[in-house]
């Protein structure tokens, strides 16, 4: 892997496995059973081998009782990039609108309770 940030990610990403599992005091083999993957896949997991398949690590993840981190990685509320980029597309100034002509309604004409579109105020 040619990108030295995304190989250091997966030997971190590695680590934090590695530690999860002996958190919960599962051996290499009980955890490779659970998960339902092989002994050796596993231990290249938690080396960081960027040969394994994600359906490995989501099988991992969900054997250590936390399947939603994986759907959680790049969710929209924990990407601050997305976010400002997002921001920045909002407008800077608001659209303006012009006010109509009040339409005043002729004698005999029926009024509606509710005001008219060019109408400022509230109705009560």
């Amino acid at each position: 892997m040619s990108n030295l940030r995304a190989t250091r990610s997966l030997a971190d990403l590695g680590q934090n496995l590695r530690q999860a599992r002996l958190s919960r005091r599962f051996s290499i083999a009980e955890l490779a059973t659970r998960a339902d993957v092989s002994e050796r896949t596993l231990i290249r997991l938690e080396k960081g081998d960027p040969g394994v398949g994600i359906g490995n690590l989501a099988a991992v993840l969900a054997a250590l009782g936390s399947p939603e981190n994986l759907a959680q990685i790049m969710a929209p509320e924990n990407d601050p990039v997305g976010l400002s980029r997002a921001l920045d597309a909002v407008p800077k100034r608001g659209r303006r609108f012009r006010a109509g002509k009040a339409k005043v309604p002729a004698e005999g004409e029926p009024t509606d309770a509710a005001p008219q579109a060019g109408r400022k105020g509230i109705a009560f």
